[in-house]
């Protein structure tokens, strides 16, 4: 049984818990539309379920959770948080490599590891991609659905999704068993028309001038295009079309030269001035 699991294990601290349905306002100004059949459990609430139950470490951006009405041994909840890591352009966002990106957030796991161990939680023992992620350009979201292993015999999806901001990114992330891959990816694809970002923090509201780029896409983007047999042939072929380009130019010059010189009119008298 997972730690996850133990939720439907605790009425006590359920029944202890406020919940709130229809059009919530969560901490950092975000309007978010609870659909039918699911409730949510505002910041302070949810650090109990999240951090204290789960046995999550702590999420500085954690903003809530959403929670199915009905108990559900499949579906656990929703995790809701923001990312200020800074704006993550479209071109950049068209170009991570999530190969190294996973390499990345495996290198965190290990750290997170250490943490769960030292509080005697179950630790996991790799991440994998559940489905190939991708970025929709169409509204800005970074769609990243892991599974976790926790054994050999227990896996866990972890679907996230991070709607782009001004600042960094709104983050989804649902919890639930690997067999609700179908279900979860509905639910997330409409769970990001009913997020509602306050006008000034939106992706759309970002100014260069004076906001932040995010840095952790770098180190990945760096690795993919020396490491991703794709970008380094790209990155080649630019390279050799502008030495190219160059070269035509020189040469073409050159040409130009000879051909004035060619065409020069030749002495018929060679004048010797010592004459003169």
């Amino acid at each position: 049984m997972s730690k996850y699991e133990k939720l439907d294990l605790k009425d006590s601290l359920r029944a202890s818990f406020s919940y709130q349905t229809g059009k919530v306002v969560l901490d950092n100004g975000t309007v978010l539309v609870i659909p039918e059949g699911y409730r949510f459990l505002n910041a302070a609430q949810g650090r109990m379920l999240v951090e204290g139950l789960w046995g999550n470490p702590r999420n500085p951006g954690f903003l809530g959770v959403l929670l199915p009405n009905a108990q559900d041994d499949d579906l656990f909840g929703v995790e809701i948080s923001e990312d200020e890591s800074g704006y993550l352009s479209q071109p950049e966002a068209r170009e991570l490599n999530y190969t190294n990106l996973m390499q990345e957030m495996q290198q965190h796991l290990l750290v997170e590891n250490q943490w769960r161990d030292g509080k005697g939680l179950c630790t996991v023992d790799y991440m994998y991609w559940a489905l190939p992620p991708g970025y929709h350009e169409t509204d800005n979201t970074l769609h990243l659905p892991r599974v976790l292993q926790l054994g050999s015999t227990n896996a866990i999806l972890n679907y996230e999704v991070r709607m782009l901001t001004r600042t960094g990114a709104f983050s989804l992330t649902a919890i639930a068993k690997t067999g609700q891959l179908n279900r979860v990816r509905s639910l997330m694809s409409a769970l990001v028309g009913q997020v509602h970002i306050p006008i000034g923090q939106r992706y759309r509201d970002f100014n260069p001038h004076t906001d932040q780029m995010a840095a952790w896409t770098e180190r990945v983007l760096r690795m993919g295009t020396v490491l991703d047999a794709g970008y380094f042939f790209q990155w080649l072929l630019d390279t050799w079309l502008f030495v190219a380009v160059s070269l035509m130019m020189v040469l073409f010059i050159y040409v130009m030269q000879y051909i004035h010189r060619r065409r020069e009119p030749k002495e018929l008298f060679r004048i010797d001035e010592r004459l003169n």
